[in-house]
């Protein structure tokens, strides 16, 4: 006799949930949208007063930090598209690049900012260029430790950073910590896409009296960095099998599907 078996329940954290949530419905489960991180952009000025066509290159690590670049460059009107070279890291970035006129020369095959500096200094002398990385004022210096081990000069800019979205609305907190408890309770699994939303999703839980019920909860983690903050925080983890939202929608269902239905 066959028996009907609930969907997994996949707690979605990301600030833009939307493709995650359909890869998960793809995948077999069931998205629960809670996102918990916000960006907050930040104000700059290009080093020494330069100009974009300035650089050799210039490196995007995700969207947001393109969609900071784009934005100046319209307000101060420089040049578009300039005349650097650019790279991005996985064809979301690469295609917002291309969508504004702007051909990436490098995509990383992965998204992640090690894919990108291998795919930089492996198919292009880096010795003296001149490169700009826009990027989150808490971004890891893979990338531009790497391109200066190649002998590239390299400036970091700052044009966002990520915080809660309570940090800025507290009075969301109370009703994301229902909503938590609901997740939770329901016997939910989470997916997280960086180490900043493994935090805010532990925040959140030490906030609502839940920390033991989210350390007794399967996480996927997408990448070894989400992946070493969900252990540092004695979360069980597990990574997934490649480093896309597709990816990243398959492990969570399997751990969802391989988690035994809670008892009321």
């Amino acid at each position: 006799m066959s028996t009907n078996r609930p969907m997994p329940r996949v707690l979605v954290t990301r600030e833009d949930p939307g493709p995650l949530a359909e890869a998960i419905a793809t995948a077999g489960g069931e998205p629960i949208l809670m996102p918990l991180l916000a960006t907050r952009w930040l104000p700059f000025e290009l080093p020494g007063g330069r100009q974009l066509d300035d650089f050799d290159w210039v490196t995007f690590t995700s969207v947001r930090g393109f969609e900071a670049i784009a934005q100046a460059a319209e307000r101060h009107e420089w040049n578009w598209p300039p005349q650097s070279r650019c790279a991005a890291v996985g064809d979301r970035t690469a295609d917002e690049l291309t969508a504004h006129g702007w051909m990436p020369e490098c995509v990383a095959p992965e998204g992640t900012a090690r894919s990108l500096a291998d795919c930089l200094t492996t198919s292009f002398p880096m010795l003296g260029a001149r490169v700009l990385v826009p990027c989150s004022a808490i971004a890891e210096p893979t990338l531009p430790d790497a391109l200066r081990a190649q002998g590239a000069v390299v400036e970091v800019l700052p044009v966002y950073t990520t915080v809660t979205v309570w940090a800025d609305a507290p009075e969301r907190l109370p009703f994301l910590t229902r909503e938590l408890s609901e997740a939770l309770v329901g016997g939910c699994v989470a997916a997280c896409a960086s180490g900043s939303a493994v935090r805010a999703l532990t925040d959140l839980a030490f906030a609502a009296g839940l920390l033991d019920a989210l350390r007794l909860t399967p996480i996927a983690a997408l990448g070894p960095t989400a992946a070493a903050v969900a252990r540092s925080l004695g979360l069980p983890v597990t990574e997934a099998d490649g480093r896309s939202l597709a990816c990243l929608a398959r492990k969570a269902v399997e751990l969802g599907a391989g988690r035994s239905t809670p008892k009321h």
